[in-house]
């Protein structure tokens, strides 16, 4: 099975602060930064959050967060907004009972093929 991820990328500049609404669940990269640090805060969380190049924090869907450059930075730093890409389900009922209608009939099936064989 392959993975298939989404990622938005996006720089900030040292000082520069903005607000994310989270609407699927992803994953913030710190992407790249020269030893600096980002702040980030959570709405309905008491806890602040501290990321350097490489970190990451995990932000589950509806999340509201604001993310902050330390002034002090002596670049802009890099961020990958990275989700899963979603792919249509596979309907499991549909395939049983098609598998079940089959068999039933006695004949032989092959999911990969709609050819029916008698028995």
């Amino acid at each position: 099975m392959k993975t298939l991820l989404t990622t938005t990328l996006f720089t900030l500049s040292p000082g520069e602060v903005t607000s994310l609404s989270i609407h699927a669940d992803q994953r913030l990269r710190v992407d790249a930064a020269t030893g600096t640090d980002v702040w980030l805060t959570r709405e309905g969380d008491s806890e602040d959050y501290w990321l350097r190049c490489g970190g990451s924090l995990l932000l589950a869907s509806g999340d509201e967060i604001t993310v902050s450059v330390d002034p002090r930075a002596a670049e802009p730093v890099r961020l990958a907004l990275i989700a899963e890409a979603r792919r249509p389900g596979v309907n499991v009922s549909h395939l049983v009972a098609r598998m079940a209608r089959r068999l039933v009939r006695g004949t032989e099936w092959t999911p990969n093929q709609d050819q029916i064989t008698a028995s």
